[in-house]
């Protein structure tokens, strides 16, 4: 086996180099890599001790939650650090709340426009924040007529949390998606809150 040592490598502009023939062991700066290529989607991982090889790539989601009561007074409460509106499904007695116009978030503290009446059951869901992806949201107002509502693009209903004022709707049975139209069944009543939360897709 030969083995070639260089510094430095400086091509023209355009040049593409080769190294090494099919099946040979190729290492660069201690680092070995795959002596033939992976298949489609896979990415190139580490062993955490210089060898490089083909692998599908997983992505660990992990979902936690958290839970308070109303006392019709307190609208500050509490959450887990690093959180967005966006990112987090609020609830009040099961009615899904709209990010921004029925609460806030600062750092650790998540602010209600108006307090949780006395006893009321909160629930704090909290959406995986792992690798890159992100969350939006969209909101519309009802007015008893219109069905059909312009949504984000390459979206279907499995990745789109839809409510009408706090209720959960329930995909392709209360609403359906095609391209970047969200069509309701039945028209939201006027002045119903639309609220469309975008769950990430990556």
């Amino acid at each position: 086996m030969s083995e070639v040592k260089v510094n430095k490598i400086s091509p023209r502009t355009g040049t593409t180099f080769t190294i090494g023939d099919s099946g040979d062991t190729v290492n660069v700066v201690g680092l070995n890599y795959p002596t033939s290529d992976g298949t489609n989607g896979q990415a190139l991982v580490t062993n955490g001790s210089g060898t490089l090889s083909f692998a599908d790539v997983s992505i660990s989601l992990s979902y936690t939650s958290g839970t308070a009561t109303g006392d019709n007074t307190t609208t500050n409460f509490t959450i887990n650090s690093g959180r967005a509106v966006d990112d987090v499904l609020v609830y009040v007695n099961g009615f899904l709340l709209t990010p921004t116009t029925d609460y806030t978030i600062s750092g650790t503290t998540l602010t209600f426009v108006t307090a949780p009446a006395t006893s009321a059951e909160i629930v704090f869901r909290y959406l995986p924040l792992n690798n890159s992806g992100t969350y939006t949201n969209g909101t519309a107002t009802g007015d008893n007529t219109t069905v059909n509502f312009t949504i984000n693009s390459g979206r279907t209903v499995e990745d789109v949390i839809v409510s009408v004022n706090g209720v959960t709707l329930v995909p392709g049975t209360d609403y359906t998606i095609s391209g970047t139209t969200l069509t309701f069944i039945t028209a939201p009543a006027t002045d119903a809150e639309i609220s469309i939360r975008y769950l990430r897709l990556n």
